[in-house]
C-alpha cells in the first residue's frame, strides 16, 4: 500500500471517528528502517534495492541534507541525509535505500535496516509534533513503543527542488 493509499483510507474514517470493519482489519506493508536515533518507514514496492559500503561523492552548492551522489552499477544516486533534514545533524552511513522512482535516481542514507511490518491502518495517524515530521512524512505510527515516520518520497524531493531554485 503506497502512502497516498494509506492516507485515503485514514480519511475514510467516519465522522464520528470509527473506522469501518473492513477497514478495522486493513493492514499496511512497510519498510522500517533507521537513520541514527530516528525510525523512518517507506512501502517495500518503492525501494530498488540496500547497497552498502559505497563512497559517497560529493556535490557543490547543494543544500546539507544532500551530502552528494552514490555509483550503484554505473548509476549515479542523490543521496539524502535525513537527519539533517529531521534534526539538522549529519549522520554517518554505511547503508543506502536505492528508491524506484520513474523521474529521479534517488538514495536515502540509512545506519540500519530494521524488518518489514504490518502495521493496522487504525494504529497510523497523520499528526505530526514537529515542523519536519509535518513538511515530509504522511503519518505515524508506534512500534515497539517508538515513533515510526512514513515518508512522503514526493514532499523531500520538492524541497530540493525549491531549495535548488
Amino acid at each position: 500500500m503506497k502512502s497516498t493509499e494509506i492516507i485515503d483510507a485514514l480519511e475514510a474514517v467516519d465522522d464520528d471517528g470509527d473506522l469501518g470493519q473492513t477497514q478495522a482489519a486493513a493492514t499496511s506493508r512497510l519498510f522500517v528502517f533507521s537513520v541514527g536515533e530516528l525510525l523512518f518507514a517507506l512501502p517495500p514496492e518503492v525501494i530498488r534495492e540496500i547497497v552498502a559500503g559505497l563512497e559517497v561523492y560529493p556535490l557543490p552548492a547543494c543544500p546539507p541534507y544532500v551530502p552528494g551522489l552514490i555509483n550503484s552499477h554505473g548509476e549515479p544516486h542523490t543521496v539524502f541525509d535525513l537527519r539533517v533534514l529531521f534534526e539538522n545533524e549529519r549522520q554517518a552511513v554505511d547503508k543506502f535505500l536505492v528508491l524506484k522512482l520513474d523521474d529521479d535516481s534517488v538514495a536515502f542514507g540509512c545506519s540500519d535496516v530494521n524488518e518489514i511490518v504490518e502495521v493496522k491502518l487504525s494504529e497510523i495517524s497523520t499528526f505530526a509534533d514537529t515542523e519536519a515530521e509535518g513538511r515530509f512524512c504522511s503519518a505515524l505510527f508506534q512500534l515497539d513503543g517508538r515513533q515510526v515516520m512514513i515518508l512522503s518520497v514526493s514532499h523531500v524531493l520538492a524541497q530540493l527542488e525549491h531549495d535548488l531554485g
